[in-house]
């Protein structure tokens, strides 16, 4: 009886592994070799993704992998072509299939999406984006584009006005620069050092320099973000340290976040505001999203008038603006 028990399980089918659930549910559509090229007997309404593009691949976090593959393509507001697969499988096995769609990437260093945090108001993101950002802080306004280069770095430049009583909207542009030096899946953190520029353009009347380390992590159940930042300006030095902090929790499509920002002149009082705001998620693919919240001036030089604040971003190296919805 026994060996008839051990031959039966013997030919039993066994789970199949996430090579062979990529080929039985993927492949005819991204390839055998998740190239993006799709066999010849399929016809699709928008090309697929090629997942050994390294880039596409590592900038969203798991999560939002499975809910596409698990929902489909409708779900998020992306194309019908891509099929809901909560019915075929398990949610291991379609843990597994994402693991080993990604694990096409084949290169190692790349920050992982599950470090994305949603963006504060104040501190700058340690991770490396492709973003279009439009902010507002009672009379200002600022313009921010953002591109990714490479696994780690970033170039950002931004161009600000200043609507008030003075008869000079222009405010100054900046240019920026940063790097990822560290980060870790495992502890669900990362750091990056960078550098802003600014020219005498505008209302600005000396060039000024300000190198930052901005760091992120996710210790369970709050995001936890924070920016140390040196202003050198033309002919005086260095002239003050900021120091930046905020932490929040994600609430499905909303994050409360509440930042702190310090600032220690050479000379004169010290300054201390804080920015009470709420993060939401506007397309369910996640990558237009908004910000509003205030800026409450704590201590510092007189009159302290809080400011509303404000921004939306785009982010769109993950989808086209009207796409995601």
């Amino acid at each position: 009886m026994i060996v008839v028990l051990l031959a039966l399980a013997a030919q039993a089918p066994g789970d199949p592994g996430p090579a062979a659930l990529y080929q039985a549910w993927c492949s005819k559509c991204h390839g055998t070799d998740g190239r993006g090229r799709a066999a010849a007997t399929t016809r699709l309404a928008v090309p697929p993704a090629d997942l050994q593009e390294c880039q596409a691949s590592t900038a969203e976090p798991e999560a939002r992998w499975i809910g596409i593959v698990t929902q489909g393509g409708a779900a998020f507001g992306l194309s019908l072509d891509m099929p809901a697969f909560g019915a075929a499988g398990t949610p291991a096995q379609i843990r597994a299939v994402v693991r080993y769609a990604r694990s096409l990437c084949g290169e190692s260093g790349w920050p992982p999406g599950e470090l994305n945090f949603p963006r504060p108001y104040l501190v700058e993101k340690a991770f490396p984006e492709n973003e279009w950002v439009v902010t507002e802080a009672g009379g200002g306004q600022a313009l921010i584009y953002e591109r990714r280069f490479g696994k780690r770095l970033q170039i950002e430049g931004e161009a600000r006005t200043v609507f008030d009583s003075v008869d000079r909207p222009f405010d100054g542009v900046t240019a920026a620069l940063k790097y990822n030096v560290w980060h870790s899946r495992e502890r669900r953190a990362l750091a990056s050092l960078g550098v802003e520029a600014s020219p005498p353009l505008g209302r600005q009347e000396r060039w000024e320099i300000e190198p930052l380390l901005s760091f992120g992590a996710n210790p369970r159940p709050v995001v936890l973000q924070g920016e140390v930042v040196a202003s050198w300006e033309e002919a005086e030095g260095v002239t003050a340290l900021s120091y930046r902090l905020g932490v929040g929790q994600e609430l499905g499509r909303v994050v409360p976040m509440l930042e702190a920002g310090w600032t220690v002149p050479r000379e004169g009082e010290h300054a201390l505001s804080l920015y009470p705001q709420l993060w939401v998620r506007l397309s369910r693919l996640g990558h237009v999203a908004a910000s509003v919240g205030a800026a409450l001036p704590a201590v510092g030089p007189e009159p302290r008038h809080p400011r509303l604040i404000a921004f939306v971003l785009w982010d769109y190296g993950d989808a086209p603006l009207l796409h995601g919805w």
